[in-house]
């Protein structure tokens, strides 16, 4: 019986992995005490145990895989790499190269201490610091190598030995280090993110992100009985509420009017005014009696999730663009940037690409898409074109060899798929008319991508992983203790004494620099704010391709 499964097994290689996929997916999602392996460790240690039964993956799968999952990655940070290089993304492009060369520098030092061989350090530096794409720049690397195919098996093998080892201390021992680290600097880190807030707001509230645009609208209309409106503009009726609210039309007799900042409010009139419900407790006193909306108009509302392209408004911050006049009737509910939600402050400064999720009537929508760039309508459709011919330009880019005294100097097929990414990335973010890949899609070349990869890896590193596990098993964990912390130690000296970062932004780009999520939404819930977001986006961008790059090197240095 069991002789016929592993007959079927080897014969459809095809199941093995994707059952490999499906474990390390379901277990990956179990937590302890908030803590999870991960879907690319469960799955590359479902791999590693499946692969027992000695089965062969065509290696063109493990290419096509990767090669999806690193333009996926470069497309993804593309906009914020570029972006960064300007003058305010400086400080965090340095932290990424701080602990980006020291973890570079560490594993290096660690293997040569430790007699790894080139396989097993850039396992080592792939799990450690977190960075699954090393695993495919190293075996590319390996592949060029001068060495016999023997050779090259059991080093490919020791990259996925090393990661799997050092992966677990690599993501767990650094979720405990970096929430030790305020008490260590006798610190409060709530208390810092609450200063930190109330700095970028200019006020003391409890919650200053929410300053005054809110995520409760409410649209009511009210009939002007108060004398004191009697020839008063739009603009000062808005001015006479506690928080921001908008007049988006007035009724006069049986005409409907289109107001402007400057149009004058007769006693008589019916207004029609959008805002957080709790800014109407006040307005009967303010405006006059309530009255039916449904006589007034019918207003279509609309929320829209607008992309951040034009030049004129990313840099700015948001308390410069609430004075702007295409703020007039539309509402901030959410700010993301790659994904992750960001404060709304009054300081906080709009990036390019960033996504605002913006709440109004849609004609002042409509409005603000002109102004601030592009609507990211949903849509299932995915621009094929743009990854194929991106995959094809950085394979060929890939392959080219420069000579720098002597010595070739290659990015390697995963390189130069990272760098096409990148400029793709980029350029969507320039030309948003093409290039358009859902995060739906975003995700599947992404994520699924990668783990297919890994499941490929393991499935073929399976029969030689278990010698390897015994040979340096405990030397590769303890030098993943070092690798994980050493880089991390350098990063926070640096930030904290020469560069004289806020503390609660210095953390979050730690976590960006070590390219680690799971630390990012620690210290999220650690400060209860998202301002460590703020510090997490450039390093994680920078870090995602420099240590993907390592893999590379470290094959070639070692």
């Amino acid at each position: 019986m069991w002789e016929s499964v592993v007959k079927i097994c080897q014969d459809y290689p095809q199941i093995l992995i994707f059952l490999s996929l499906a474990i390390g997916y379901a277990v990956g999602k179990l937590k302890y005490r908030g803590f999870s392996l991960g879907p690319t460790t469960c799955t590359l240690l479902a791999a590693l145990v499946l692969g027992q039964m000695n089965v062969q993956i065509p290696p063109l799968l493990k290419t096509v895989s990767f090669a999806l999952f690193i333009f996926g990655v470069g497309y993804k940070v593309g906009p914020h790499f570029f972006g960064a290089l300007k003058k305010d993304g400086l400080n965090y492009i340095y932290i990424s190269l701080v602990v980006a060369f020291a973890g570079l520098a560490t594993a290096i030092v660690l293997g040569k201490l430790f007699h790894f061989d080139p396989g097993t350090t850039a396992g080592l530096l792939a799990g450690s610091m977190t960075e699954s794409a090393a695993i495919g720049t190293a075996e590319g690397a390996i592949g060029q190598l001068a060495v016999s195919a023997a050779e090259k098996s059991t080093m490919v093998t020791n990259v996925a030995v090393a990661y799997a080892i050092s992966y677990i201390f690599g993501t767990a021992g650094t979720i405990v280090f970096l929430k030790m680290i305020p008490r260590l600097w006798r610190i409060d880190l709530k208390k810092e993110a609450k200063k930190l807030e109330a700095a970028m707001s200019g006020t003391t509230d409890d919650k200053p992100e929410l300053f005054s645009w809110s995520e409760q609208l409410e649209l009511r209309a009210y009939e002007v009985t108060a004398k004191a409106l009697n020839g008063k503009t739009v603009s000062q009726l808005e001015a006479l509420f506690p928080g921001r609210v908008a007049v988006n039309r007035i009724k006069r007799g049986d005409a409907v009017i289109d107001t402007r900042p400057d149009t004058v409010i007769q006693t008589g009139d019916t207004v029609v005014i959008s805002g957080g419900c709790h800014q109407f407790l006040k307005a009967p006193d303010i405006i006059g009696p309530e009255v039916d909306i449904s006589d007034v108009t019918e207003m279509i509302g609309e929320v829209m999730k607008i992309c951040v392209l034009n030049r004129d408004v990313a840099g700015r911050t948001l308390g410069e663009l609430r004075k702007h006049p295409l703020a007039h009737g539309v509402f901030l509910r959410r700010i993301t940037r790659q994904g992750h939600e960001i404060p709304i402050t009054r300081d906080t400064v709009v990036h390019k690409c960033d996504i605002l999720q913006l709440i109004g009537a849609k004609e002042d929508i409509d409005r603000a898409v002109k102004v601030l760039g592009y609507a990211e309508r949903p849509t299932a459709v995915t621009d094929l074109v743009m990854i194929g011919l991106g995959i094809v330009l950085g394979t060929l880019l890939g392959l080219l060899d420069i000579h720098i005294l002597k010595l070739p100097i290659t990015l390697g097929v995963a390189g130069g798929v990272l760098v096409s990414g990148l400029v793709f990335g980029w350029l969507r973010s320039v030309h948003p008319t093409f290039g358009q890949v859902p995060s739906g899609a975003q995700w599947l070349i992404t994520d699924l991508g990668l783990n297919f990869f890994i499941a490929c890896v393991g499935l073929t590193a399976a029969v030689q992983a278990v010698q390897a596990f015994q040979t340096t098993g405990l030397s590769v964990f303890l030098a993943g203790i070092v690798l994980s912390i050493l880089p991390i130690i350098f990063g926070l000296l640096f930030g904290r004494h020469i560069l004289k970062m806020n503390p609660v932004l210095l953390l979050g780009a730690m976590t960006g620099a070590r390219v680690i999520t799971a630390a990012l939404n620690s210290i999220v819930e650690e400060a209860e704010s998202s301002t460590p977001t703020l510090g997490y986006i450039v390093p994680y961008a920078f870090s995602n391709v420099l240590i993907t790059i390592w893999g590379t090197m470290i094959i070639n240095i070692m």
